[in-house]
């Protein structure tokens, strides 16, 4: 039996090299086109936004939560909404279920904040564009163990000018349990 002839002189090296690079391209476009899940979506939202001189909520991420968004466009002045009635915290230092969404139709940038009954506001968002959400955040006071009725506040801003057009506010209750 007569064995094959093997090539391996610089030629050979050149074109394996060169495959190697030209698949290791194609992979990183491919990554690249893709992208990752969450940098994805966080570039593409504050790309989305770029061109408004407004800072989104660093928690803010494109798209609904779970399920589907409403997809009608919503009247000037008016908003359409998800908003967790009922917010879990673990403790003050970590992410809670804020699991608030504002609708693709929306035409407003839109604020929340948490505010007890006593007055004492514990968690603001930064500013929450059209088709996006806020699934988890941190609340910036600490609150003992227990459970705190109080509301959502919700801002609307104009997108051009950035003037506050109006509040809505929601009943909600906050957990926090250690």
């Amino acid at each position: 039996m007569k064995k094959g002839h093997r090539h391996t002189g610089p030629i050979t090296l050149l074109v394996s090299a060169g495959a190697i690079v030209l698949f290791a391209l194609i992979g990183i476009l491919l990554v690249w086109l893709s992208g990752g899940q969450a940098d994805s979506q966080a570039g593409s939202l504050e790309e989305k936004w770029s061109g408004y001189d407004v800072i989104l909520d660093e928690n803010c991420r494109s798209g609904p939560l779970e399920g589907k968004a409403s997809e009608k466009e919503v009247e000037y002045g008016w908003l359409h909404y998800r908003l967790n009635e009922s917010p879990f915290f673990r403790d003050c230092d970590t992410a809670g279920t804020v699991y608030f969404q504002s609708d693709r139709g929306n035409q407003h940038f839109v604020r929340i904040s948490y505010i007890l009954d006593d007055g004492d506001e514990v968690y603001r968002s930064g500013m929450i564009p059209p088709d996006s959400h806020i699934r988890e955040a941190k609340l910036q006071k600490r609150l003992a163990d227990g459970i705190y009725p109080g509301i959502c506040q919700i801002e609307l801003f104009d997108m051009d000018s950035l003037e506050q057009l109006g509040t809505l506010e929601e009943e909600i209750t906050i957990t926090v349990q250690n």
